[in-house]
């Protein structure tokens, strides 16, 4: 089985470059879909909160081709970003995808992998923090639940604009803060559970850092954005690799 990691590309619409990458992505997934897994690892979505119809209609075409995969034997597991959250009530119920708060670890082909959005890779980012603290408080996800999807769909879009374009511009000029931020973290949540390879994304800069612990080799990999280069991490017969997903579906056929 091949297993497909893919975070923040920020769909808006599914006729957008983004949006219609990620369709053609399960067309191609679909020619053979037990043969593949996929890890959502947050920001998906520019927006997606509770099951709200309206996003259900808006992104349809892209939800039948995720159904069809599931039902065609293919694994998908959901781990929420800061624009998609409260996501369980659609996407589990209907769906019968996990959906992931805080990180989690797979074991995939001798790898001991940890996934995670990678919300706490800035530990001085006190305002996200808090607000990622906020909007998973009870009564906020009652409201996310209860409130109608188009009073959500036009808050939060109007929010993930303006959060999205003060990331991308922060990414943008404190690249390799960044990236030593990123290494920091892996370093040091190795240390309270070792793996093999640690994904996330959240940051909007791709590293790829490989670091020696008592002569064990472990690598963290940090996705970037879709909004800068459409890439996968792909791990395939135990071999980590990084893939440009519009140069795979307009080349290949999957097997």
């Amino acid at each position: 089985m091949k297993h497909w990691f893919i975070s923040d590309l920020h769909i808006t619409d599914i006729n957008e470059r983004n949006g219609n990458l990620l369709l053609r992505f399960f067309f191609w997934l679909n020619e053979n879909p037990s043969s593949h897994s996929v890890y959502f690892l947050g920001d998906i979505f520019d927006f997606w909160l509770s099951d709200s119809q309206v996003l259900q209609d808006h992104y349809k075409q892209l939800i039948d081709e995720i159904r069809k995969f599931k039902k065609g034997g293919g694994k998908l597991v959901y781990f929420e970003g800061n624009h998609d959250f409260h996501i369980d009530r659609f996407w589990t119920k209907y769906l019968d995808i996990p959906v992931y708060e805080n990180e989690a670890f797979f074991n995939i082909d001798g790898l001991k992998v940890r996934c995670e959005h990678g919300d706490y890779i800035n530990p001085d980012d006190h305002v996200y923090l808090a607000y990622r603290e906020q909007v998973r408080r009870p009564w906020v996800e009652w409201f996310a639940h209860n409130l109608p999807g188009r009073f959500w769909k036009t808050l939060g879009e109007n929010h993930s604009k303006k959060s999205r374009k003060k990331s991308s511009n922060y990414a943008l000029q404190n690249t390799d803060k960044v990236r030593a931020m990123i290494q920091a973290y892996a370093m040091k949540v190795f240390n309270t559970e070792p793996f093999d390879l640690i994904v996330t994304g959240h940051m909007h800069v791709f590293d790829d850092y490989s670091f020696d612990v008592s002569g064990k080799k472990v690598r963290s990999i940090n996705l970037g954005t879709w909004l800068v280069e459409p890439v996968a991490l792909l791990i395939d017969q135990g071999q980590v690799s990084i893939q440009n997903i519009a140069t795979l579906i307009n080349k290949k056929q999957p097997s």
